[in-house]
């Protein structure tokens, strides 16, 4: 049962959407495995980083680390592990709002039946995980990481305490608020394969899996087991044209076509921008304080 685990350690989100009442449901579903466990809630903001990094560094091989919330709660306890001195897997259980790593990879997001996928696994799954390192910080990405309108959407989501709701179709609402906030900027990139200069953009997604927005397929053939990063840059585009690529994102996945959208594959690159902007990784806020960034991917286990 869970390969070698033998003692399980729950680290919660507490203010994920359903949050309150996961720990109870956790204790519920236990009862019927035979494995020790314990949970741990997050207290404050990126406290599973911290929980994450000590537990990695200070318990045995035979305990399994699993997130519990959203994508948020997973980029934080994957970025504990990282950090830490002892490699490891990582496990997830998905309760949040956005919920993409899990939609990417058809997983359930019922605690009894995800309970069950983690405990009959056998063996862990290798994923890409995106790094980003500018002046200001260093950053980690289980999803995507990007820059212009979507980091303008969480920073008014954030503002407003709305990210209990952000769903597919309320994020896409959001955007279109945040297209009268957010001025076009320009920015280049740069990598052994590219070099190029856009004047106006809108937006910049470095994407590792095909969702992110809360079900929104930004790149539909991005693949975490590739080593590529897939880009998407949207130029300039007026109201009409926004209308029209949002409709193409949910009707037929084709808004890549548009020819204000372009996207390029990359294994690393370095992103510089004319002035900071609000980014976003894994649906959580990146303040506005990077010139540059330089981006790649490292590996990570999972087991999902």
């Amino acid at each position: 049962m869970a390969g070698n685990y033998t003692h399980l350690i729950f680290i919660v989100n507490e203010f994920s959407r359903k949050g309150k009442h996961t720990r109870k449901a956790i204790r519920d579903h236990m009862l019927r495995y035979s494995l020790t466990y314990e949970i741990h809630t997050t207290q404050y903001k990126r406290h599973a980083v911290e929980l994450a990094c000590t537990f990695s560094d200070e318990k045995a091989d035979d305990c399994l680390i699993i997130a519990v919330g959203g994508d948020g709660t997973l980029n934080e306890v994957v970025e504990g592990i990282c950090r830490s001195a002892k490699k490891r897997a990582v496990s997830y259980l998905p309760t949040g709002s956005g919920n993409d790593f899990a939609r990417s990879h058809d997983l359930s997001r019922s605690i009894e039946i995800s309970l069950e996928r983690i405990l009959s696994k056998t063996e862990e799954t290798e994923l890409d995980v995106i790094t980003g390192v500018s002046e200001a910080e260093n950053l980690i990405a289980v999803n995507s990481l990007g820059f212009g309108i979507d980091g303008m959407v969480i920073a008014k989501l954030d503002n407003n305490n709305k990210k209990q709701t952000t769903g597919k179709f309320s994020y896409l609402l959001s955007v279109l608020s945040a297209y009268f906030a957010q001025k076009s900027f320009s920015m280049s990139i740069h990598s052994e394969s590219l070099n190029l200069s856009f004047d106006e953009i809108l937006l910049i997604v470095c994407a590792n899996h095909k969702y992110f927005g809360g079900g929104i397929p930004i790149h539909p053939l991005a693949d975490p087991q590739d080593q590529y990063i897939d880009i998407v840059i949207a130029e300039k585009f007026s109201f009409l044209e926004l209308l029209q690529i949002l409709y193409r994102i949910l009707s037929s996945e084709s808004h890549l076509s548009h020819k204000k959208m372009h996207s390029y594959r990359v294994k690393s690159c370095t992103l510089m921008f004319d002035t900071p902007q609000y980014g976003q990784r894994d649906g959580e806020l990146i303040e506005k304080h990077t010139h540059s960034i330089t981006i790649d991917t490292i590996k990570q286990h999972f087991w999902v």
